[in-house]
């Protein structure tokens, strides 16, 4: 059948549609495919032969994050008996105020709950005691408490752990 289908014709009809085999692409479509067929050359070669990865561009942006961005426990240690130790009222106000940033969106102001657990309670489900307490902010919980060992310095995840504990 498609046999007798010759197409001697420039034009032909198909359901409304008129193809016209006479007229040739338009120049500007020529320039633009060849103008991307070079562009795209020249784009995988500059990053095929540049020597450029990924993982380099995101080791050199992790090591400028990590070197303005260091967390007090990395930082030299001081002599032990040069390094005062805060009382508890300081440790407890610093520990309020990084309960206001990192803990109240999901515990509340009151630390009554909401998207986490209510803090208030007498038990905990994984202890309420300094230790449990100090892990569970420091390694997370599962379950959508998020770990902040990374973020906070031993200190603070301290100051953190005894503001909880006084919430009754």
């Amino acid at each position: 059948m498609l046999e007798k289908h010759q197409h001697h014709h420039d034009t032909r009809d198909f359901d409304g549609i008129t193809d016209n085999r006479a007229s040739k692409v338009p120049w500007y479509f020529s320039a633009l495919f060849f103008g991307l067929l070079i562009w795209g050359g020249a784009y995988m070669g500059y990053y095929l032969f540049s020597g450029w990865t990924q993982e380099g561009e995101f080791g050199q942006k992790m090591a400028a994050y990590e070197a303005t961005h260091r967390p007090e426990s990395t930082a030299p240690a001081a002599a032990p008996s040069s390094v005062a130790q805060p009382s508890q009222e300081e440790l407890l106000a610093k520990g309020a105020t990084l309960y206001g940033k990192r803990c109240r969106a999901c515990h509340g102001n009151d630390g009554k709950g909401g998207v986490g657990s209510d803090l208030t309670q007498a038990a905990y489900h994984y202890g309420r005691d300094l230790q449990s307490v100090t892990q569970s902010i420091a390694g997370g919980r599962p379950g959508g408490m998020p770990a902040f060992g990374e973020q906070l310095s031993a200190g603070e995840i301290q100051a953190l752990a005894a503001h909880v504990l006084s919430l009754e």
